[in-house]
């Protein structure tokens, strides 16, 4: 055991040198921001010939260092609740073969008591060996239990399932190819002091970033959207979207908007995707979502472009959608959190008319030189890189630049692409079982869980059931 002067003084010198980081990182801050502020200020007489783009510019660099400064303020919730709540995490997986066991055994090796974790896994119509992966896996942990549907649902009923198949008074969803880190668990509940908060999500990173090149651009951006935009939302407990990677919410809130949820519908269509975001936006009405840090996890992201860009396409859908709900409740919220979530929700539909005009538009047209906007995109590219440096002390600062150059090239115009296709509702990366017409229902479980309503076949495959009790009703 140390000596209590040592203690004090590693103590001392920790606070020393954090105190030391963060003002150097303070006026790294200032720095960049003036550069950037000096170079947008340079294009105020743009105001008077352009008006409404030079007023867009302007906007966009006040809300971009607003996030990052608001940023600066957020801290995650160091104390949790006085008794420790049963959590059940659910996984809903769909042709995951590769991952599910390692997923499970991440959650099995919690630093949670066993007594008060259970896990319920649902096997969405996979046409690979999910299923026998889960049953392998029921083998090592007697706290597994899992459904098999008939065919492929989509993740919305698999979570609906997973709610219903539990009596935990915390659920947390954890995708089927993430991992979590050891004090993950603990660390998520913490904000659950607050009887405010409905929903709590951790902070993701990515698993295969070494993979190649773009699962490196997707890390830095993973980093910055949770650190920066999660953790400068949650100042206000409105965070907007709790990421399926992996989130916890209280049970009884979820019941509370589950109808609703299941049964979303847009354009006529039923709503097939945005599953997290579209539960976020239900439950912020009436409740507090907010951001912990400290409760890690790693995803697995696309390595390929084309995936890559049909993930895209499906998020900025699920985006389009949900900013249209939240914009009609927001204000009444938080008047201050709502002026840069209204902000975000103008911004990327605005941004290709603006890229156009600048880049162009006014060259070609009216011989306008279009590198001061140019300078202005690399130095938020710049805020962005470095950031990530200094925050993770990581040499991938320059995957910042790189990513924000694909999104201006890129991933910026497949906003007006997804508006065009919001009636498609085609997830585009499926492939599961398709329905046989003998109906819905779930054909295998694994343990003991709760009946949920949907219906078992007559010869449905039973993994270690302790009882007649398993999920679902009679057929």
């Amino acid at each position: 055991m140390e000596h209590p002067l040592t203690q004090a003084l590693t103590r001392i010198g920790d606070f020393f040198a954090g105190l030391c980081w963060r003002s150097l990182l303070g006026v790294y801050f200032l720095l960049l921001a003036s550069i950037i502020w000096f170079i947008k200020s340079s294009y105020l007489p743009a105001l008077w010939l352009d008006p409404v783009f030079g007023l867009y510019s302007l906007c966009v660099t006040v809300y971009l260092l607003s996030r990052f400064s608001l940023s600066l303020l957020y801290h995650p919730v160091r104390r949790g609740p006085d008794e420790l709540p049963t959590v059940a995490v659910v996984i809903p997986a769909m042709n995951e073969q590769a991952a599910i066991e390692t997923t499970l055994a991440s959650i099995f090796a919690l630093d949670y008591p066993q007594h008060l974790l259970s896990v319920f896994a649902v096997d969405d119509g996979s046409t690979d060996a999910t299923w026998e992966r889960m049953a392998f896996a029921a083998r090592r942990f007697p706290n597994l239990h899992a459904i098999r549907f008939s065919h492929n649902r989509g993740k919305r009923a698999a979570m609906a399932a997973g709610i219903r198949a539990t009596e935990a008074q915390i659920i947390c969803f954890v995708d089927s190819d993430s991992t979590l880190e050891p004090d993950a668990l603990r660390e998520i509940i913490k904000p659950f002091r607050d009887r405010r908060v409905a929903a709590v999500t951790g902070h993701a990173d990515v698993q295969n970033r070494a993979y190649n090149v773009l699962t490196l651009l997707q890390q830095v951006r993973y980093f910055v959207a949770f650190r920066v935009i999660k953790g400068s939302e949650s100042i206000f407990g409105a965070v907007t979207c709790a990421s399926g990677c992996f989130s916890a919410y209280r049970r009884d809130r979820l019941l509370e908007v589950l109808p609703g949820w299941e049964t979303q519908s847009f354009l006529g269509r039923e709503a097939t995707f945005g599953d997290d975001r579209a539960l976020t936006n239900m439950l912020l009405k009436r409740s507090r979502v907010v951001y912990q840090s400290t409760a890690r996890c790693a995803t697995n992201v696309p390595h390929q472009f084309k995936g890559f860009l049909v993930q895209q396409t499906r998020w900025k859908k699920s985006w389009l959608r949900e900013s249209l709900i939240a914009s009609t409740f927001f204000w009444r919220k938080n008047p201050v959190a709502s002026i840069p979530t209204y902000a975000s929700n103008v911004f990327p539909i605005v941004a290709p008319i603006v890229i156009f005009h600048a880049c162009i538009w006014n060259p070609l047209v009216h011989g306008a030189d279009p590198w001061m906007y140019l300078v202005g995109l690399y130095a938020m590219a710049v805020l962005y890189s470095l950031y990530y440096g200094f925050t993770r002390r990581k040499p991938y600062w320059w995957a910042g630049i790189a990513f924000v150059l694909l999104y201006a090239t890129v991933l910026i115009w497949q906003t007006y692409w997804a508006i065009a296709t919001a009636r498609k509702t085609a997830w585009g990366t499926r492939s599961g079982r398709v329905d046989d017409g003998l109906g819905f229902r779930i054909i295998g479980t694994i343990g003991s869980p709760q009946p949920s309503g949907i219906p078992l076949c007559d010869e449905v495959e039973r993994i270690g059931a302790e009882t007649g009790n398993e999920l679902g009703v009679a057929a």
